[in-house]
C-alpha cells in the first residue's frame, strides 16, 4: 500500500511539475514583444496586424501552443488596433475602462512607455484560456510609432 501511495504522489507531482513548465514567464511575453516588434518594422504595419489578427497568425492566441500568448496593440489614446483574441474590439476605444479594481490599465501603460520606452504593468483581466475567470495580468508593453504593442501573462 505505501508502494502505491508514493507512486501516486511521484505522478502527481511529475504532472504538476511538466504543467508548471509550461506556464509561460516574463521572459516570454517579453519575447514575444521584441518577436513582434521586429516583424512589425521588416514587414509593415498591415501584414504585421494580419499575423495577430488571424487566427492562425504568429501573434494570435493558439490553444495549446506559444505557451497561450498573444499579442495586442493599441494606439496612445486608447484605441484597439489589433488584438490577439478578441477581434471585436478592434477599433474600440478603452481609454476610460476600468479593471475590477477600478485600475484605468490603458492609461498606466500608455504613461509608462511615454516615460520609459516600455515596461511592465498589472491589472486585471479576463484570461483567454479560461474565460469564467478575472485573474491578475502582466504585461510587457513598447511604444513603436504611436504604438503601445504588448503581451501578458496570467497569474491566479
Amino acid at each position: 500500500m505505501r508502494y502505491l501511495i508514493l507512486l501516486f504522489t511521484l505522478l502527481v507531482f511529475s504532472a504538476s511539475t511538466v504543467l508548471a513548465s509550461e506556464a509561460p514567464t516574463k521572459a516570454d511575453a517579453k519575447a514575444m514583444v521584441k518577436q513582434a516588434v521586429s516583424f512589425y518594422k521588416a514587414n509593415g504595419k498591415e501584414k504585421f496586424f494580419s499575423e495577430v489578427r488571424g487566427s492562425t497568425g504568429k501573434f494570435h492566441f493558439q490553444e495549446g501552443t506559444k505557451k497561450g500568448l498573444y499579442i495586442f496593440v493599441y494606439d496612445e489614446k486608447g484605441t484597439v488596433l489589433a488584438h490577439g483574441v478578441r477581434l471585436e474590439l478592434t477599433g474600440k476605444n478603452r481609454w476610460n475602462d476600468k479593471d475590477p479594481d477600478g485600475k484605468h490599465w490603458v492609461r498606466d501603460w500608455t504613461e509608462l512607455v511615454q516615460k520609459s520606452g516600455s515596461g511592465w504593468t498589472t491589472y486585471k483581466e479576463y484570461n483567454p484560456a479560461d474565460k469564467n475567470k478575472i485573474l491578475d495580468k502582466s504585461s510587457f508593453v513598447e511604444l513603436v510609432d504611436g504604438m503601445v504593442i504588448g503581451c501578458g501573462i496570467y497569474g491566479k
